[in-house]
Formats: structure tokens, sequence, C-alpha cells
């Protein structure tokens, strides 16, 4: 009885690799997570090409994922509030309107963006642990870490807007407390 026990359990664990795998492994950002100990000041922020660990390749709509994450990145450093909107949500979009968008990424830009992974959510979200780093002026650094470099750590909640067909950059408390450190 325990050895159907265990062929049940090996059997189910090669079924949800196989699935969790079927979907072909992009390997064109695949990288090492960025090091910045030795990053001149005059570098930073670093490449802002979206790479990330195999981990994140491994998940089956990563492709998507890092479709929307970059489209995102480059409009924050384009300061482009219409490519802006359509990588987030409409909820998120609701927080910000272009004027505000545009004074608060107006000397702003973001580098260095790593995925390491994406963990399915609720109403077929998912939470994506990144890193970034951003410089900016120190007058349009956060208030509350006035820092001209800042080097993130994000769990960034993404929805699945069904209509539209495609994944958002969604609102919610899962990216309102990440983890920063002055470069």
């Amino acid at each position: 009885m325990l050895g159907l026990v265990v062929i049940a359990v090996v059997a189910g664990a090669l079924v949800a690799n196989g699935l969790y795998h079927q979907q072909p492994v992009t390997t064109a950002g695949l990288g090492s997570p960025p090091v910045h100990s030795s990053v001149p000041s005059s570098d930073e922020p670093g490449p802002s090409t979206v790479t990330f660990a195999q981990d994140f390749a491994n998940y089956p709509q990563h492709s998507q994922l890092l479709a929307v994450l970059q489209s995102y990145f480059n409009a924050i450093n384009d300061k482009r509030y219409d490519e802006w909107v359509a990588a987030v949500s409409p909820a998120l979009a609701a927080e910000q309107t272009p004027a505000d968008f545009l004074q608060g990424y107006h000397t702003t830009r973001d580098g260095s963006i790593y995925v390491y992974r994406a963990d399915t959510a609720p109403a077929n979200g998912v939470r994506v642990l990144l890193s970034f780093t951003s410089v900016q002026d120190l007058a349009d650094a956060p208030q509350n870490f006035p820092h001209g470099c800042i080097r993130w750590q994000v769990v960034l909640p993404v929805a699945w807007d069904a209509k539209a067909k495609k994944y958002e950059v969604d609102a919610g408390i899962t990216g309102s407390s990440p983890q920063k450190q002055a470069c």
C-alpha cells in the first residue's frame, strides 16, 4: 500500500512539473541578480532591460508578464503617461493623473531591473518579486526616503484583465511596502 502511495505522489509530481513547464522557455532575458557593490554612481541605475532568474522563466505566463513589466518601466523612463496607463490596471491608473505622473517621475530613471520569481495570486493575479534601481533628483525622491539613488525590492501585484486578455501592473497593498536602500 505504501508503495502505491509513493508511486502516486511521484506520478503527480511529474505531471505537475510537466504542466508547469509546458510553455517554451525564452532565455533572452535570463540574467544574474545585479551586483551593485562595484558599480560607479555614474553608471546608475544600470540597463533598463528587464532581466530575470530561471525561476521566473519557468513560470507558465512569464513572457506575458515580462512584456507588461518592460512596458511599465519603459513608460516611466520615457515619461509616457499613455504607455504607462496601457501597462497598468484601471485602479492604478485612477491613482495618478497625467500631471501627477509627470511630476512624480520627471527626473526618475529606473534600471538594473531583475525579476526573481512570480507566484499565483487570487483572482488570476500574480505577485512578481523584483528589484530595480531608481535615480532621481533629491527633491523628487520619496519624502520618507530622501536619496538620489535607491535600490528597491518589491512584490509587484499584477492583475489579469479578462476583457483585454492581458496582464496589467495593479494597485494594492502587495507593492505598498517595498524594501529599499540608498545606493
